[in-house]
């Protein structure tokens, strides 16, 4: 996958559908570093021998913190994972978007309402993963499209493995 792809495709579904700016923006060069060594350091577990990247976090998340597995039994569509995110955080609350492949990061400021409509209208996951984080670094989603797996991690204050457990009949959640 060029580079560029993910990026390309999230900016053309938002002069498409005509997506307010203020509402879900690209990350600046100057800012969007801090940002990925932010997450890095509070949701990544650091070991000798990794790059310190956020492609493939999903393999080494922080054991300090909880990680809530959730696995689509029936189907395999890689889209499925993202209907459940209306009931599992916050409309009115701005996060970060993360793009990220081998070769790429593309960082991103919005809102619920705007990801959705991204995420419905293209496929700019491509062939990398898909993290949402909350801007107080408290919480994190991570979607890799090599296993259709969607993890939640937190310090047990923020997700519900009830609620999440409750909200699709095809799904199953573990602690991971």
């Amino acid at each position: 996958m060029n580079d560029s792809e993910p990026r390309t495709e999230i900016e053309n579904i938002i002069k498409k559908l005509n997506i307010d700016r203020n509402s879900f923006f690209e990350i600046s060069k100057n800012n969007y570093k801090k940002i990925e060594n932010k997450i890095i350091s509070k949701f990544i577990y650091k070991k000798d021998g990794f790059d310190f990247n956020l492609n493939r976090g999903y393999l080494r998340y922080n054991p300090k913190l909880r990680c809530i597995g959730i696995n689509y039994l029936i189907t395999n569509v890689w889209w499925e994972w993202f209907k459940l995110l209306p009931n599992m955080i916050e409309r009115t609350e701005a996060f970060y978007i993360v793009f990220t492949g081998e070769s790429y990061t593309w960082i991103y400021s919005g809102f619920l309402d705007e990801l959705m409509l991204i995420l419905y209208h293209g496929s700019p996951i491509g062939g990398g993963d898909c993290y949402i984080v909350s801007k107080k670094f408290d919480w994190f989603i991570g979607y890799s499209d090599d296993g259709d797996f969607v993890t939640c991690v937190d310090d047990s204050s923020y997700f519900s493995i009830d609620k999440i457990a409750i909200l699709d009949k095809n799904i199953k959640v573990v602690i991971l």
